[in-house]
């Protein structure tokens, strides 16, 4: 009896332990912090108050949405502290849901459904991405066509099955254009063909620190998914893989936990995309498609697959309404299913949806299929899914054996980069509408393969003339500046109206020449390669195209000229692609806040200057210096590491000195942030 009653007693000590085992949760918020739009009177202020860039801004006004919405508004920094009294850790911070993530006991969640200031409390979703085994294709060889401008190696099929080398052949390649990635992280510094990558920002939303690749707590495959996709969209390594995107600018969130199984939580991916359309990111690629819970959780049916349930769905729906091109994999659920097998979040309105085809644009049997069950046709478009060549983690090794939509998505998110570095006026729809408008399947759209395969360059086209963002230059025998660019219409161009515009005394005066069409790209519309001849000068010069055709609709290259404009000797802008000159200087709230250990602290330099960058605690005792140099223009981001000092509140100070004879300025200013353990 004895016995018996030893093991009872242990039976349910055991389970009263097991019930107190943290679960993750979100916590949504009855109200936020007591502000009014009348706060927020200019973009200066708006990025000093809420931490979302002017770049932010500026896509946000092209769709006609207001600089800043409730959904802007920061989460009350009393309720995040009323919480962390309680003892409770805060994982990621939602602005867009008025919401925090917690891992909470039962007694803790019993606790906090009776606050006051808790408006309900809901289980964060821990979804599984279906994998798929390597596929084995014939060996393939492929030559560079005479008319190519690069070398595509293997990658020569998957790029020529959705036209895009034609649009690289015309001087396009996403300048210009900023791509968030959302995956499982991505080994990038290293391989031959993603170390160039212009990588601006990144973040592991799983450790919570500045570094996507794998970390000593991660799984050894953890970073070989988003390598892969990441390479898809902007890798460069002539005759290996040369991707859509690769003068594009990139920021990274890893968001995808990959301990022995391939799984993510719902809030990584929030947190990231918010972060990242703060940061004025112009297209998302997001190769995580989900629909069943872990064991134990409920999982989506079809009705849930409505752009409204699912948090990611919604999140997804709200960054392409502030003007992100929010690209998103379908699913590998399978094709031609009843009930059909879409995932989140695949089902989100406004965006694009992609499934997978063979390289011989045959349907993959494992693309899932549409429509939402709100009855929207999907998915958008297809791209080549099966054997597609991509990097791998390991150094400077490439793999042609992955199959899956995952792979399809980042090649029509490179695409989308492509039409908004040639017409980066346009919205996400309209983006949307020339990838769907241009597919193979255009005049029949269907729930199996939507609009059809994308075809780049129609979709380039679609809205009109475009002219090179990437202009051709040389040095001629006597030491002028030979330059090229390509002017291309389904209208007939104006060949008269085809000028270059150059100055060598800094944009205040320009002189014009009329430049002459040469190499054809279509006879009918005049369209090819345009050439003139810049004199050399003791000032390098800097010059802009401008054009016009049928439609008597001019257009520059670049975009904004003459406020910006191309350097002869390096065919740049002098402005770091995707990311403008700060107008003014800024420190910006530190993301993530509160934070445990890591958090990064961005600030903007309109000009060279020595910069401090100073923490000090509570007493105003400094802690550390985080920068102590001479910093040129542009926006920088500083990780600080919190591990080795108390919870608590800091400061952190930016100081800048900047004496270039008249335009001497100096910036001062101190932000606050809480460290939480």
């Amino acid at each position: 009896m004895g016995k018996w009653f030893i093991i009872c007693t242990f039976c349910i000590a055991f389970i009263a332990v097991a019930q107190e085992k943290p679960q993750k949760y979100w916590i949504y918020f009855a109200a936020k912090e007591n502000l009014t739009l009348s706060k927020f009177s200019s973009p200066s202020e708006i990025t000093a108050l809420t931490g979302i860039s002017e770049r932010a801004l500026q896509r946000r006004a092209k769709v006609g949405q207001q600089m800043v919405t409730f959904e802007d508004f920061p989460v009350s920094a009393s309720n995040l502290t009323r919480l962390t009294g309680l003892g409770i850790t805060i994982e990621n911070t939602s602005r867009w849901f008025n919401a925090v993530t917690a891992y909470l006991t039962v007694s803790q969640l019993r606790q906090i459904e009776t606050l006051s200031f808790v408006r309900s409390v809901e289980p964060v979703a821990t979804f599984t991405r279906k994998e798929l085994p390597p596929v084995e294709l014939a060996a393939r060889t492929f030559l560079k066509q005479a008319t190519d401008k690069f070398s595509y190696g293997l990658s020569q099929a998957h790029m020529a099955s959705i036209n895009a080398i034609t649009v690289h052949n015309i001087g396009i390649s996403g300048r210009g254009v900023l791509v968030g990635m959302l995956d499982t992280g991505f080994r990038w510094k290293i391989h031959e063909a993603m170390l160039n990558m212009k990588v601006v920002a990144e973040y592991d939303f799983i450790q919570k620190d500045n570094n996507t690749a794998n970390e000593g707590n991660d799984a050894l495959s953890q970073d070989s998914h988003g390598t892969s996709t990441m390479s898809l969209v902007g890798a460069y390594k002539e005759g290996q893989l040369v991707s859509p995107a690769f003068n594009a600018n990139f920021i990274l969130g890893k968001t995808e936990y990959v301990p022995s199984e391939t799984n993510a939580e719902e809030d990584n991916w929030v947190a990231a995309i918010e972060w990242m359309e703060s940061q004025g990111v112009d297209v998302v690629s997001s190769s995580l498609g989900y629909k069943d819970f872990d064991a134990g959780q409920k999982s989506y049916v079809y009705a849930d697959m409505n752009g409204r349930t699912a948090t990611t769905s919604k999140a997804a729906t709200i960054a392409a309404r502030k003007g992100v091109v929010v690209v998103n994999a379908m699913g590998n659920e399978g094709a031609g299913l009843v009930p059909p097998s879409l995932t989140t979040p695949a089902d989100a309105d406004s965006i694009v949806s992609v499934g997978a085809v063979s390289v011989a644009g045959n349907l993959a049997g494992f693309s899932s299929n549409g429509p939402t069950s709100d009855g929207r046709m999907k998915p958008d478009v297809m791209a080549h899914g099966i054997g597609t060549y991509a990097a791998t983690p390991s150094t400077n090794r490439y793999s042609g054996s992955s199959q899956g939509t995952s792979l399809s998505t980042p090649l029509v998110a490179g695409v989308a980069a492509m039409v908004l570095s040639a017409h980066p006026e346009l919205t996400p729809i309209q983006v949307r509408d020339a990838l769907r408008n241009t597919a193979s399947n255009a005049t029949k759209p269907n729930n199996d393969i939507g609009w059809g395969i994308i075809n780049a360059y129609k979709a380039v086209l679609n809205n009109g003339m475009v002219i090179s963002t990437d202009p051709e230059i040389s040095l001629t025998q006597d030491s002028n500046f030979s330059v090229g660019v390509f002017v291309v219409s389904t209208s007939i161009v104006k060949k008269d109206s085809v000028r270059l515009y150059y100055t060598t005394n800094d944009g205040i005066t320009f002189t014009p020449l009329k430049m002459t069409l040469g190499d054809i790209v279509d006879t009918a519309t005049n369209s090819g390669k345009y050439s003139a001849v810049i004199p050399q000068s003791p000032t390098t010069p800097r010059f802009y195209v401008r054009a016009a055709d049928a439609t008597n609709v001019p257009h520059t290259s670049p975009s904004t000229a003459p406020a910006v404009l191309y350097d002869a000797k390096t065919g740049t802008t002098g402005v770091t692609p995707g990311i403008p000159v700060p107008g003014s200087f800024a420190l910006l709230q530190n993301y993530p806040n509160p934070f445990n250990p890591v958090t990064v602290i961005s600030y903007d330099l309109p000009q060279t200057s020595s910069v401090t960058l100073t923490v000090f605690d509570l007493l105003g005792r400094e802690v550390t210096t985080l920068v102590n140099e001479v910093k040129s223009f542009g926006r920088y981001s500083v990780p600080f590491n919190g591990s080795g000092f108390a919870s608590g509140v800091y400061f952190y100070r930016l100081q800048t000195r900047q004496t270039d004879g008249e335009r001497a300025e100096n910036f001062v200013e101190t932000k606050r942030m809480m460290l939480v353990k």
